[in-house]
């Protein structure tokens, strides 16, 4: 079981905000980007934490064709920093389901912020997993996208399951196949389809992949 001193990143988005009601009682701290930047040593805590939840993460896809560089640096470099200054810790990584065929620079930097961690520490566990805001919050959802995924509530507490037992190895969370349309129509039932190929400014996957 879990007795550590945690570290989560990203404790201010979305994801990390879920896991926080999982760690309650535990010896956590979560700062935000504003606290901690990961690009930047000289903002990292002097504690040593035992374990390091890595959730945060460049995420605007589209944005990252043209923003490249700060991409890497947040989803790459910020990830070899947190295994530099922690070697020893029981490192949990938040990738994406698209990292092992990435279709695009987003999904390639979570690519090789894998290879990062499976690199540079033995005790790791890499999450490959989509989790959406619920209830779905956008007009359109693609009917021709596939996810393992869930909505970040059903999500988070697999997660959380897998971090206390200290499970490692790289393993897929979510709840089976569906289309992100179908996923959306849960919480709104009067979602509208469209085509990953009506999106001109990036190229996205259709097909998550599926690995343990």
């Amino acid at each position: 079981m879990l007795e550590s001193k945690i570290l989560l990143t990203g404790g201010s988005g979305r994801l990390g905000t879920e896991l926080m009601k999982y760690f309650k009682g535990y010896d956590i701290v979560a700062p935000s980007s504003t606290n901690l930047d990961i690009t930047d040593i000289v903002t990292f805590p002097s504690f040593k934490p035992n374990v390091i939840i890595h959730c945060a993460a460049y995420t605007d896809v589209a944005k990252a064709e043209t923003d490249k560089v700060k991409c890497f640096n947040v989803n790459v470099h910020g990830t070899e920093n947190l295994v530099t200054m922690f070697p020893d810790a029981y490192f949990v990584y938040i990738s994406s389901e698209y990292a092992v065929k990435p279709v695009n620079f987003y999904s390639l930097t979570k690519q090789m912020a894998e290879a990062v961690v499976t690199n540079n520490t033995p005790n790791h566990l890499i999450i490959r997993t989509l989790f959406k805001e619920n209830p779905y919050p956008y007009e359109y959802a693609f009917f021709d996208q596939f996810t393992n995924g869930d909505y970040v509530d059903i999500i988070a507490p697999m997660i959380s399951g897998l971090i206390i037992n200290r499970i490692i190895g790289v393993h897929n969370v979510g709840t089976g196949r569906k289309s992100l349309f179908e996923l959306a129509r849960r919480t709104k039932p009067d979602i509208k389809a469209i085509s990953v190929d009506d999106i001109k400014d990036v190229r996205l996957p259709k097909e998550a992949s599926y690995y343990d």
